[in-house]
């Protein structure tokens, strides 16, 4: 990249009203703190944390498979189910690893779930990942945020002019250019002084502004903290009884518990097949008896 590259990437506005951009903005950025959830022990040379994550969250399985005395863990498929609906067979997409092979799970290869319902309840796909989950808050604030954006830019204005034809409309609008210019401008047709009017577009009687917007905002990503673990300590609220802390502890655990669970029956397999020692576990900002221990440190 040069440097008329930079200077143009740099001049150019971000449109934050525009809801497909906020979207993949908030989907990596919850996909980041996603991703690092868990954290794993003695893996093989070639196999990375986010390797596995990544299949995880975005597909609902994992396959680590041997091919010429190492093992991989790359995007793949599996199929060709059993008696309980669960797959029996597998096979990878990668450029790089080019060699056309199917791989018997159990035999040649593994699979780690994302979470109990691995990949079929009875006869029907589940939803086993976590892109589904991501993608709905990352749709919510990307929607709140537009509307905060576009609810800022419109309170700059009171009225909305409008035009009959586009000829009046082109006159209108540069009128408007000039004056935002700071330039002196001037209608010297008559006829659109006298067909000129504005559209009164003020919002008084409505009960919101960008004060509720950024709460909004600010709770949406709140839950999404709290569905992964991450408990939020509130200093308004002078009293946590031992019962609710408690109550709030077991929602959480039976999502974080069967994730780990999942993963954790997953790695001895293969580790079982291929004589590995990988471990998983979670990680300390997630760990909720060690948020625990902060929260009632700060009380």
């Amino acid at each position: 990249m040069n440097m008329r590259e930079i200077k143009k990437m740099i001049s150019s506005m971000y449109d934050v009203s525009n809801v497909e951009s906020g979207y993949w903005y908030w989907f990596w950025k919850l996909y980041n703190i996603v991703i690092d959830i868990f954290d794993y022990d003695n893996l093989p040379e070639r196999i990375t944390k986010e390797d596995i994550e990544n299949s995880l969250i975005l597909l609902g399985h994992a396959c680590i498979f041997d091919r010429k005395g190492h093992l991989y863990s790359v995007f793949s498929r599996i199929y060709d189910f059993d008696y309980h609906y669960q797959p029996t067979k597998m096979v990878y997409a990668n450029p790089k690893l080019v060699d056309a092979h199917i791989y018997t799970i159990g035999d040649d290869c593994e699979v780690i779930y994302n979470t109990s319902m691995k990949h079929r309840v009875w006869n029907l796909k589940v939803d086993s990942g976590l892109y589904t989950f991501i993608a709905r808050y990352a749709r919510q604030l990307a929607d709140i945020e537009s509307t905060l954006n576009i609810y800022t830019v419109n309170s700059r204005i009171t009225s909305y002019p409008t035009a009959d034809g586009d000829k009046m409309a082109d006159s209108i609008k540069a009128f408007f250019n000039k004056i935002k210019l700071g330039q002196n401008a001037v209608i010297a047709d008559d006829a659109i002084i006298n067909r000129f009017r504005n559209v009164d577009i003020n919002r008084s009687s409505i009960r919101d502004g960008v004060n509720d917007w950024l709460i909004a905002r600010d709770k949406v990503f709140e839950q999404f903290l709290r569905e992964i673990g991450v408990r939020m300590y509130n200093p308004k609220k002078a009293q946590v009884n031992e019962e609710e802390i408690e109550s709030n502890d077991q929602m959480l655990l039976i999502s974080l518990d069967d994730l780990l669970t999942a993963r954790q029956e997953g790695l001895e397999r293969v580790n079982n097949l291929f004589g590995t020692d990988i471990k998983v576990s979670i990680n300390e900002r997630f760990d909720i008896s060690k948020n625990r221990e902060v929260v009632e440190s700060n009380d």
